[in-house]
């Protein structure tokens, strides 16, 4: 079994573990969905392809905020309790410990992504009547988009948490995550069509998502063991 898959299994355990951060995600996948509904069902009326292109829009934020719940109990949880430095002792290289971390988060943050996602078609459907689920870009956008978006999010928040002091990162934390967000919405704004969902849209999104992931993998190679000790508490 290769290292990244040892660690990527460790987190993705961890998560699934932690009651409080699972039910937080489970809470917010829920809750936002069902008081989104109502308005994408109202602002679309029956036309299926205009409602997909607003449960698109909804469950991207939805997948990045995720990505934050997730990854800010692997990072900041163990340079908390000290065991970073157990880990820093292994004979692992700090990129490949932050990809199987970051892999790792993203697993359960994309799995709660998509019980949002579920939440929010059923009562659009519900509302509407229309075929929502059917619809082949919606599809493409839960398939491809989001999990990009939810590893780039993890990946490079978790970059910054392992760089940053306990004090900065409570700063950058919401920076980025609202960062993340209003990147969304501008992208999708500025696309023709992008306030729905096309073909061009889930493109930029995409190529978007792809290179916020690799400034997190480039972000991730410069920082050092020496770096990380000394931003323990």
């Amino acid at each position: 079994m290769s290292t990244f898959s040892v660690i990527a299994g460790r987190e993705m355990r961890l998560a699934f573990r932690n009651r409080s951060v699972l039910i937080t995600g489970f809470i917010f996948a829920v809750w936002l969905p069902v008081m989104s509904a109502f308005g994408i069902a109202a602002g679309a009326g029956g036309d299926a392809a205009a409602l997909a292109g607003g449960i698109a829009a909804i469950t991207l934020p939805v997948g990045v905020f995720m990505g934050y719940i997730f990854c800010a109990d692997a990072f900041l949880r163990e340079k908390r309790d000290g065991t970073i430095e157990t880990l820093l002792c292994t004979p692992v290289s700090l990129r490949r410990l932050w990809e199987g971390k970051a892999a790792g988060v993203a697993v359960p943050a994309y799995l709660m992504t998509l019980v949002s996602a579920a939440v929010t078609i059923a009562v659009v459907s519900t509302l509407t009547g229309a075929p929502v689920a059917a619809e082949p870009l919606l599809l493409l956008h839960l398939a491809v988009i989001v999990p990009v978006w939810v590893v780039a999010s993890a990946g490079l928040i978790g970059a910054a948490q392992l760089a940053l002091g306990m004090r900065e990162n409570q700063i950058l934390g919401f920076a980025l995550i609202f960062g993340f967000i209003f990147l969304v919405a501008g992208l999708q704004q500025a696309v023709p069509g992008g306030s729905g969902i096309s073909a061009t849209a889930e493109a930029v999104l995409a190529a978007a998502g792809l290179a916020l992931l690799a400034l997190a993998r480039f972000i991730a190679g410069k920082v050092t063991k020496e770096r990380i000790v000394r931003t323990i508490p």
